[in-house]
């Protein structure tokens, strides 16, 4: 199964709840989803672009639906792990092999709220708020308020010899694009849009966690993520996260989490704290 699949199947599992959910909220019939990708309304003239920078070329829904905006965490899953400090050495779920283990059992709790708990493998699954926003036509930064990071994700430029390890490490973009749809009658076909992701993969990490209680993730690392936004059956607009770390060191196979944000349209919950509070 490729990530892609993978992201598709998160947004699809999403969308079902978030469909149940509405209906036993509301006694009112049940009104389908707009025509598109998981609920993205596309007009049939819009065209996705081959050329031009990568913002002019973002996928037809990712045109409509747009990444930029504040977003504010939703944890539906994990919570004991993610909305608490768990007890050490509680790394339930984290495939981890025993060198893990033991580099875990380095933590304590005066440890508790580092800035190792907000490097690039882990900071998704916080529960805080981020804003995306085009730097320029070919840069995405990503902010958050809680561990105030600052991201950056640069298209399809590698990443320059001799750059420094860092929290954030180095973040190259592209976007992860779907086979391309055929329609048409009668013998008479025509390229449909074209539908993708934002893919973000990431190397030059130094060693930092998965999670607030000290679970390590080494050095060695790198991070694939990709990002999809879709509208909820009661218009909501939501991003799933779609992230798979990859380990060496400590991981016996393939970390992957999808986490869920909704967009906020008022930035008055805006909560800039910084790594330690």
């Amino acid at each position: 199964m490729t990530i892609r699949t993978f992201s598709k199947i998160s947004i699809f599992m999403a969308t079902t709840l978030l469909a149940a959910n509405l209906l036993a909220q509301t006694a009112t019939e049940e009104e389908s989803l707009d025509n598109g990708f998981f609920g993205n309304a596309i007009s049939s003239d819009i065209d996705n672009g081959s050329v031009g920078s990568p913002r002019e070329s973002a996928p037809v829904n990712l045109a409509s639906l747009s990444l930029e905006g504040q977003w504010v965490s939703i944890v539906n899953e994990d919570w004991l792990w993610r909305m608490r400090v768990p007890e050490k050495g509680d790394f339930a779920s984290i495939p981890y092999n025993e060198l893990a283990a033991e580099a875990g059992e380095t933590w304590d709790e005066s440890m508790a709220g580092s800035c190792l708990a907000y490097g690039a493998a882990g900071i998704m699954r916080q529960p805080l708020r981020f804003r995306i926003e085009w730097e320029s036509d070919s840069v995405i930064k990503l902010e958050t308020d809680f561990g105030q990071q600052t991201r950056r994700f640069i298209f399809n430029e590698a990443a320059p010899e001799n750059t420094p390890l860092s929290l954030q490490g180095y973040s190259m973009a592209s976007w992860e694009l779907d086979e391309p749809t055929e329609r048409g009658f009668f013998g008479s076909r025509e390229r449909g849009p074209q539908y993708g992701s934002l893919k973000v993969e990431t190397s030059h990490l130094t060693a930092a966690w998965l999670r607030s209680n000290g679970a390590p993730v080494s050095d060695s690392a790198t991070v694939t993520e990709l990002f999809d936004v879709f509208k909820g059956p009661d218009g909501s607009e939501w991003m799933v996260a779609t992230v798979i770390v990859h380990d060496p060191i400590y991981l016996n196979v393939d970390f992957i989490t999808s986490s869920h944000f909704r967009r906020e349209n008022e930035s008055g919950a805006w909560d800039p704290r910084p790594c330690g509070m």
